[in-house]
């Protein structure tokens, strides 16, 4: 979905995937809604604020990302007290301006700090619920009310708060299943299991108005048979009703797969996929640890990260040469050996400076010199950075594409042609070395054929019409193939001739269909929203293609909200009922998702183009970025002690 790009871009220096800030000059991880947050002052979003942004910049991020001018206005009136850059970072700036200046200027702060660290460890509450919106919500709404405040007993919370919170959710819930007449639904789930070895079989449901979570099964693990996951996810398709059930996204474990297979045999009208990110995940895995050059690299490119963040000496000379910034550590995310490598190759000149400098010379850490000598040649040599640049070549282009599916978007009209748009591009480094990159090529075609691409993704490129009308359309085997899979799996006999007709008018480009106003929206609307406004003429083809052009192909979106912990850090013993447990979570995991998704306004308005991949609104992996700006803090802290 590609706009201009966002005018926050002018207060900090893009990095290529980081950002520094103009005003504190701290750098971070990620894209224009960070940058939104960091200035705007808002915690929560696993960014700390910028405790030099100009008042009016300020306000400016705040209202963009839905503030009020009376929340800003009673922050600001508080901005020239003295705040020390710890009680700045504490809560959220833009909420709690006024409460923290009183604190700091009339009341033992440090004393408050310490009734909070005190209901964390007592109440064994997560330390990252101090970031979470809700928390930094109801401390500055206890700060507006004033200190006449009285926390509700345990029974008006049990018998009315939650229950109020419920209706608020169930609203939530009802206009996103009333948009499934239209547009059906993805059905989403997984298997987690937590530190006490307990499983949950969790399901939830995407469209283009939103997800939402459906259920939460504990189970022991000898029970998670074929037959039982058949069942629970047949029960979830029963309440819901199965015509507004277009696609299944299941893990992609044994017992799953064959219990989808089992559901397609039962219900006949759906189809099953496979979670694209973890099909592109998986290849670039494979092709860091298979393809041997390629491995070659990650492995020095990985010792430099080592070498440089060893200690708080050598990180301290690394950041003064590269000016702050730095490089990206070596995750759990399969995409983490291309993210590390790139912030390297970032850094080459300022990399190669460091190791000639005299400061470089006079470091001495006996047992780690030798570490030290393997890192400083790696970065001389002239082949690493070569061969480094070599392999960004070839897996950038499936990043971009992880990029796409990783999202909360409707993608299935886009995944086939990005695929073929990356296999061009790996293609023609193949060409110049075929020897080198015949490897890769091969695992690229393997992965894509047995776990990423499915016939319903040919079918619906063919069905978005702007690939249809580019002139990289090619009427290929796999998108006839894609056609015949619709015809023969997803309609009934009776709509079948009728199906074929339209979809040869579709093909023909007919007058009729294709108008002015239809060739204008090409460019200016998902094909999702242009079959809903242009397709009239071809009911039946129209109703399909909305259904399957409204749908995701990923789960990954889902699954980073909804995980084992999340549900048994609710069913904690509470003294609660049975069913005021199954409350609890159904309010909370909605309620993570209702503000998530309850703006107001559709995720898939505006097409997305392709060739610009790089220009997509980037998507935010918050556990690994809190991951990188925790880690990057406790360096710091080490070299201030």
């Amino acid at each position: 979905m590609v706009r201009k790009k966002d005018r926050f871009w002018r207060y900090v220096e893009d990095l290529d995937g980081r950002f520094k800030c103009n005003f504190c000059r701290r750098d971070f991880a990620g894209g224009a809604s960070r940058i939104k947050f960091h200035l705007a002052g808002v915690k929560g979003h696993a960014i700390d604020i910028c405790a030099n942004v100009p008042e009016d910049v300020q306000k400016e991020a705040y209202l963009v990302i839905g503030g009020s001018n009376k929340k800003l206005k009673s922050a600001s009136s508080s901005s020239n007290a003295k705040e020390s850059k710890t009680t700045s970072c504490s809560i959220s700036r833009d909420l709690c301006h006024a409460t923290n200046s009183k604190m700091c200027g009339k009341k033992d702060k440090s004393a408050v700090d310490k009734l909070l660290a005190r209901l964390l460890i007592v109440n064994n509450i997560s330390f990252d619920v101090v970031q979470t919106t809700s928390f930094i919500c109801f401390v500055q709404g206890v700060a507006d009310y004033g200190p006449e405040y009285k926390l509700p007993s345990n029974l008006t919370l049990q018998r009315k708060l939650i229950p109020n919170l419920k209706v608020e959710v169930e609203e939530y819930i009802r206009r996103i299943k009333n948009s499934w007449s239209v547009t059906g639904c993805t059905l989403m789930s997984s298997i987690w299991s937590d530190l006490d070895q307990r499983a949950f079989i969790n399901i939830n449901a995407k469209s283009p108005s939103g997800a939402i979570f459906l259920k939460s099964f504990e189970v022991s693990k000898d029970k998670i048979t074929t037959l039982y996951i058949k069942d629970i996810i047949s029960s979830v398709i029963e309440e819901i009703g199965s015509d507004n059930v277009v696609q299944l996204i299941i893990d992609n474990t044994t017992n799953f797969e064959l219990a989808g297979d089992m559901l397609i045999g039962k219900y006949p009208r759906l189809y099953k996929t496979r979670c694209a990110t973890c099909g592109i995940q998986l290849l670039l895995k494979d092709i860091c640890e298979e393809v041997d050059w390629v491995q070659k690299i990650i492995s020095d490119a990985k010792s430099i990260v080592s070498y440089m963040y060893m200690d708080s000496i050598i990180l301290s000379l690394m950041r003064e040469y590269t000016n702050h910034k730095e490089l990206k550590h070596l995750g759990t995310g399969r995409s983490s050996s291309f993210l590390m490598l790139q912030s390297i190759l970032n850094v080459r000149d300022e990399l190669q400076l460091l190791v000639a400098s005299s400061k470089w010379k006079e470091l001495n850490h006996n047992e780690k010199d030798t570490c030290k000598e393997v890192v400083a040649s790696i970065i001389q040599s002239t082949e690493f950075w070569s061969q480094g640049k070599e392999a960004l070549l070839v897996l950038e282009p499936l990043v971009h594409v992880l990029r796409l599916v990783d999202s909360d978007w409707s993608t299935a009209g886009y995944l086939y042609e990005a695929l073929e748009m990356a296999k061009e591009a790996i293609k023609q480094q193949c060409a110049s070395n075929q020897d080198k990159y015949m490897q890769i090529w091969e695992l690229v075609n393997c992965r894509c054929t047995e776990n990423i691409i499915h016939p319903i993704h040919a079918a619906a490129a063919f069905l978005n019409p702007s690939y249809l009308c580019s002139e990289k359309f090619k009427e290929n085997s796999e998108i006839k193939d894609g056609i015949s899979f619709i015809l023969e799996n997803l309609m009934v006999i009776e709509e079948r001739e009728d199906f074929m007709k339209q979809v040869q008018l579709y093909r023909n480009k007919v007058p009729s269909l294709f108008t002015v106003t239809a060739k204008t929206m090409l460019k200016t609307s998902h094909p999702r929203i242009w079959w809903e406004f242009c397709g009239d003429r071809l009911p039946i083809l129209q109703r399909y293609a909305i259904r399957i052009l409204s749908q995701p192909c990923s789960s990954s979106s889902c699954k980073r909200n909804w995980n084992a912990f999340e549900v048994t850090q609710t069913k904690k013993p509470n003294m609660l009922t049975s069913e005021m447990l199954d409350n609890m979570v159904y309010v909370r995991l909605n309620s993570m998702m209702m503000e998530k998704f309850n703006t107001g306004e559709s995720l898939d308005l505006e097409p997305i183009y392709l060739d610009k991949l790089n220009e997509l609104p980037e998507y935010v992996d918050h556990e690994q970025f809190w991951e990188d700006d925790a880690f990057s803090g406790v360096v710091e802290k080490v070299i201030d002690d």
